[in-house]
């Protein structure tokens, strides 16, 4: 028998159909019920209301009429108290339904008071220097005084003369009360068809009952005193039974329509768990859980649910490829989208590499002219200060140049490297004394080389800027101090992780170099541009905007990757991503040794094209003592070499020069000379001599500008203690 049979001849259509019957007739019931309560609410209340206005009428008339008396004004100026007498009779207060009187002074002095209350004086409890508060907005007041354990209603104005219509010059001050006694509230109830109490103190400001169960309405009235602060509290109840028993009899109904309903549900309950519940419980409990095994028993019955069970043993089959389709897709999407990202900046790096590398060659040519020149001249100039200050000025000048210009080869990955395997603990280590010089002693800096294996292939100076480049960073972030973390650390990058940091990246082992400060941090647009060159957020003169994105090709040009993870005022992390070198560290921070003249007069063939530099290159070496032979390109050279029969130690070549660069010479000469030792110069190359700007560690070279005591302690490493240059094979 079929699912839909059984619900049908258990008649479950019917029963709903009759609990939402029973729903909709119990919610007219109560909205009946409700409209009826509220409207008698609202008519106590309307009554109460008019009922009160209509007894304070006479109050608010006699407060009104005798405060604004010429001959009040009279009396209280003259302490008349026979015409106060005459006109401020019982007589008169009854007529007004009040019950007492009193006079004051514009000074607050009593001037005359009556009650017919039987009692000899009764002492209005505000006091005199509160008159003016009473009434500095209005000339009316009105409130509730309690004098001995009786309530009064209290009226009151201040005395002006009939002319004064405006009520700005006050004579005096008139008080009338009325007397909230049994009999009044008797006769309220009586007006207002409602029980009327009056509580004292108030237990609850603004009581409002409408409980249309027991048809009864209450709600209350707060009898405010002179400071404004609840005196007593007037309570006001109305109870219906016919209303209540109208309830009660629909109440009774309700109940017994629910009992039947309720006892067809249990029966029909019953029946449906076996058939539609339990079979309904194993297939959500499978796909809460993820799970097909609770519906696998199910799946071999002939119902409906025995084929909704096959269905969900489909579906997670269908589901488990779509995640892993959607898995991959998200991945390859990822990909893709940092893939188009390092595509737009590598295209603004080329674009402006291609300007970086165009000018680089001619402009450190000038440079290392003119710090060569600067250097010489101070040296030269030993007992003229004033010419030797001006000579370190503009060495200084020229470096802070040639400064600018490695960072524009750096971030546009022109830059040549001589990469060797480092050790990057040992390098934090070291750098860690420059840093605070650099950074300065109000940051609290920490260097933790906590990576097991630290080895890298990369070129130490590079790396060094790198670090250098971070700290200074981080030190402008923290203008008022921090926290510098300077970490290393061992990291496996995953096939996913790994292209999320670069697409350049592949799967495998990394050292991690992580640097951490605690400054003002960035939002997500200054983080999307920070590794542009020339961004920058700091003021005119205070940043070139070329310290990140220097950093930013170094690293891309080592083989890594760069991530930065920063939220405003919680401070920025880089993460910096070498892979892991297994060979041997090569590298060992040289030791400089004192420089002296060579005594050995060796043989310096130099190739230059560029005439205040090789005019500066054989100067030097003529001083340091060198037997110079300088060419003006590489067909020169090849000439005079020729044409030299003695032995050529070492040949000094431009790389890039007219006709025949550097590397063809070297090559030409060193097949000829096989014992020459080649040193080549260049301020920029484009893989003329290096794979991507990679030197091979074979190959000796010196970077424009240099200094000439660089170029003279390079030239004598070479000549000493270098290694031949394996040309060829490069």
């Amino acid at each position: 028998m079929k699912v839909q049979t059984k619900i049908t001849l258990l008649l479950a259509a019917v029963i709903a159909t009759f609990l939402v019957g029973l729903w909709a007739f119990n919610a007219y019931d109560q909205l009946q019920f409700r409209r009826i309560a509220d409207e008698r609410w609202r008519e106590r209340n309307e009554s109460l209301d008019t009922f009160l206005a209509q007894w304070g009428d006479p109050l608010r008339i006699f407060a009104l009429d005798y405060s604004n008396l010429d001959d009040m004004v009279g009396a209280i100026r003259a302490n008349d108290q026979t015409w106060l007498d005459e006109n401020l009779s019982e007589p008169t207060l009854d007529s007004f339904h009040a019950n007492a009187v009193w006079i004051f002074g514009l000074d607050g002095a009593p001037v005359w008071q009556k009650n017919n209350l039987s009692a000899p004086e009764l002492q209005f409890p505000v006091p005199r220097e509160q008159f003016p508060q009473l009434f500095a907005k209005e000339s009316f007041c009105h409130f509730f005084i309690k004098v001995g354990g009786d309530i009064i209603e209290i009226r009151g104005g201040t005395v002006h003369a009939s002319r004064d219509f405006a009520r700005q010059t006050r004579s005096g001050y008139l008080f009338v009360g009325r007397l909230w006694s049994k009999p009044m509230l008797r006769e309220m109830s009586m007006f207002t068809g409602n029980e009327v109490t009056l509580l004292s103190p108030p237990t609850r400001s603004g009581e409002n009952i409408n409980d249309e169960e027991n048809g009864l309405v209450a709600f209350s009235r707060p009898l405010p005193s002179w400071d404004g602060k609840p005196l007593a509290q007037l309570v006001v109840r109305n109870e219906s039974p016919v209303v209540r028993e109208l309830k009660r009899s629909s109440r009774w109904l309700l109940y017994s329509l629910f009992l039947f309903a309720f006892v067809l549900l249990i029966l029909l309950t019953s029946s449906l768990v076996r058939w539609v519940s339990r079979p309904l419980r194993h297939i959500m409990q499978s796909l809460k859980q993820n799970d097909p095994r609770p519906v696998e028993q199910l799946s071999r019955d002939s119902s409906e649910f025995g084929e909704l069970a096959r269905t969900v043993h489909k579906f997670f089959e269908q589901r488990d490829n779509l995640m892993r389709e959607m898995e991959e897709r998200r991945a390859t999407e990822e990909a893709l989208r940092k893939s188009e990202e390092e595509l737009r900046h590598s295209q603004k790096m080329e674009a402006v590499g291609r300007l970086a590398g165009g000018v680089a060659h001619d402009f450190n040519n000038l440079l290392t002219a003119i710090i060569g020149y600067a250097e010489l001249i101070s040296a030269r100039e030993a007992g003229e200060s004033t010419t030797r200050q001006h000579a370190d000025l503009i060495r200084k000048a020229g470096e802070q140049a040639a400064t600018l210009t490695r960072q524009l080869l750096a971030f546009s990955r022109k830059q040549m490297l001589q990469p060797k395997v480092i050790d990057l603990n040992q390098l934090v280590v070291d750098m860690e004394r420059l840093l605070r010089r650099v950074i300065g002693e109000r940051f609290d800096l920490q260097t933790l080389p906590d990576a097991e294996v630290g080895t890298v292939l990369a070129d130490p100076t590079q790396v060094e800027q790198v670090i250098l480049n971070l700290g200074v960073n981080a030190r402008d972030a923290m203008p008022r101090g921090g926290k510098l973390i300077i970490r290393t650390a061992n990291v496996h990058l995953d096939k996913w992780r790994a292209p999320q940091i670069s697409v350049s990246l592949a799967e495998g082992d990394y050292v991690e170099l992580s640097v951490t400060d605690t400054g003002e941090g960035m939002d997500e647009e200054t983080k999307s541009r920070i590794f542009e060159p020339f961004f920058t957020t700091k003021g005119p003169g205070k940043g070139t905007g070329l310290g990140l994105a220097t950093v930013y090709g170094i690293v891309r040009q080592t083989g890594g990757g760069i991530s930065v993870e920063s939220e405003l005022s919680k401070g920025s992390t880089f993460r910096i991503y070498l892979p892991l070198e297994r060979a041997p560290v090569d590298h060992v921070a040289p030791v400089q040794a004192p420089l002296e003249k060579s005594s050995n007069f060796e043989t310096v063939l130099v190739a230059e094209d560029e005439e205040i530099v090789r005019e500066l290159v054989c100067d030097v070496l003529s001083e340091q003592g060198y037997n110079v032979m300088c060419a003006v390109d590489g067909i020169e050279a090849m000439q005079k070499a020729k044409e030299y029969d003695g032995h050529i130690h070492l040949l000094i070549t431009d790389v890039i020069m007219p006709h025949m660069n550097g590397q063809e010479l070297a090559e030409q000469l060193s097949a000829a000379r096989p014992d020459m030792k080649v040193l080549f110069v260049s301020g920029y190359s484009d893989n003329d001599i290096g794979d991507h700007g990679v030197i091979d560690a074979r190959i000796d070279l010196l970077q424009k500008p240099f200094t000439p005591q660089t170029l003279a302690r390079k030239i004598r490493d070479v000549i000493q203690e270098g290694k031949y240059a394996d040309v060829a094979g490069s």
